[in-house]
Formats: C-alpha cells, sequence, structure tokens
C-alpha cells in the first residue's frame, strides 16, 4: 500500500486530493494537515511514503517543510500542489519528485501515482549508465574520525558506502555497521580524503567506489543503487551533470 500525506491550507482542494488519491488502487491517504508544522508533526508519527505539499503553508511554508521532512527522511517521496510556478528551483533542490501547478488535471495526480507505485514495484532496477570511477579516483585507504557521544570511531573510508541523513541525525552506513553522529553532512564531507565521495544531494555523499548503477527517479532526479546493500541514495540533476564530468564520461 502506497501510503500518502496531504498538506494543504486550502480545505476544498485537500477533499478534491482525497478523493482522487481514494479512488486509485493500492494508495491509502493516512491524514491532512493544514499547516507546516501540523504536517511535519504528522509525518513524523504517520511516516507516509508519499507526501502532497503546498507551497503557501501557514505556521511552515512548503519549502521549508520540505528541507525538514529531508533532514528526517530523504526517501520520502514529496509531490508540490500548489498555484505557485516559481518554487520550482527550491523544489528540486529538496528532490521534489513531481511539481504540479493549480489548476492541474487530476488525470496528472493519477498518472504520478502510478508512477510512483511502477518504481516502487520494481524489483530489480533497469541500469542507465554504469558509473565505474576511473582509475585516478581509487586512492588508498584513508581514516575518518567521527565523534559518536563522548566516544571517536576510526572508519576505514573505504568501507563506507554512503553518508546521509535520519532523524535529524547523520547515520553513516559502512559494509558491516551503521553509526549516528550528531555531526553534519558538511563538516563530515570537509574531511574526507581523496575523490572517491561525492555529494549527489543535500542529504547524501555517496562512495563512487559502492556505486551500482544510476537511474531515472521521479521529473528532476535520479535514484543510486549500491554493491552489497538494499540501501538508495538520491541524485539531483545537476549534481548528475556534475558528476559525468568527473568521471569523464562520453558524452558529458
Amino acid at each position: 500500500m502506497l501510503t500518502v500525506l496531504i498538506a494543504e491550507d486550502d480545505p476544498a482542494m485537500r477533499h478534491i486530493l482525497r478523493k482522487t488519491l481514494s479512488q486509485i488502487p493500492g494508495v491509502e491517504v493516512l491524514g491532512e494537515a493544514g499547516d507546516g508544522i501540523t504536517a511535519l508533526k504528522m509525518m513524523e508519527e504517520l511516516n507516509p511514503r508519499v507526501i502532497f505539499i503546498d507551497i503557501d503553508l501557514p505556521g511552515k511554508n512548503g519549502v521549508e517543510l520540505a528541507r525538514e521532512i529531508c533532514d528526517i527522511n530523504p526517501q520520502t517521496i514529496l509531490i508540490f500542489a500548489t498555484a505557485y510556478p516559481d518554487y520550482t528551483h527550491e523544489a528540486f533542490e529538496v528532490y521534489a519528485y513531481d511539481y504540479l501547478v493549480k489548476p492541474f488535471k487530476l488525470d496528472r495526480i493519477k498518472k504520478t501515482m502510478e508512477r510512483i507505485k511502477q518504481h516502487e514495484e520494481q524489483r530489480a532496477p533497469v541500469p542507465v549508465k554504469e558509473f565505474t570511477p576511473p582509475v585516478a579516483a581509487r586512492t588508498t585507504p584513508a581514516r575518518l574520525v567521527i565523534r559518536q557521544d563522548e566516544n571517536l570511531v576510526f572508519l576505514d573510508t573505504q568501507d563506507i558506502i554512503l553518508i546521509t541523513r535520519e532523524d535529524r541525525k547523520t547515520v553513516i552506513l559502512t559494509r558491516e555497521e551503521k553509526l549516528n553522529t550528531t555531526e553534519s553532512l558538511n563538516s563530515i564531507e570537509e574531511r574526507l580524503p581523496g575523490n572517491n565521495f561525492f555529494r549527489s544531494h543535500r542529504a547524501y555523499i555517496v562512495n563512487l567506489n559502492m556505486v551500482r548503477e544510476i537511474r531515472p527517479w521521479g521529473k528532476n532526479s535520479y535514484q543510486i543503487t549500491f554493491s552489497g546493500t538494499k540501501q538508495k541514495a538520491l541524485l539531483a540533476s545537476n549534481k548528475a551533470r556534475e558528476l559525468e564530468k568527473i568521471l569523464a564520461l562520453p558524452g558529458s
């Protein structure tokens, strides 16, 4: 079941969205919020897979809400449904799956949800481009020191798969374990050695040596899969172009 939360201050629009979504098989609306603060609380309580977000929300606007959601669970699928066409850049910076401008056709919502369902049901990702780091990107193993509460943890960077944000904490996923730290992604990124690591998204740093493949995901972004884990990361479109240049791929 594809679970949905609606963050919209207009009761009539909430009704339309709920009615439209309820007609799609395999989709369940968990709740509705009329302001950004309530929407954030409901997101943490209900953990929906998809959130429809209006830009002009009282208490906390849609872009601010999306950024906080990204800091809690960046894998949440965000769909902006708004009367404001000028916030697409900010929306896709926080990995919006789609951006619907009011008044939009209800069929567009159904098509977007069906596309999400197809992506969710895919068991094996379809390769788009093989991102194989060049020899120059393979540096000798180095150590990264991470502060974890009162302890210092020493990690071999070659064992790190990705670094992301979960529940407002930084999470480091390695070949063998998952570590939490209060350090920011920016702080860790500055200390990572060599050029094996790439900031693919505001909420992700990935080890290029661990990348298996990259495929389109949503309207303006990509999804990264890795060897040795089912965990996925996000790649913004502007970062994809930057990565192609770094890896000197044909046509980049």
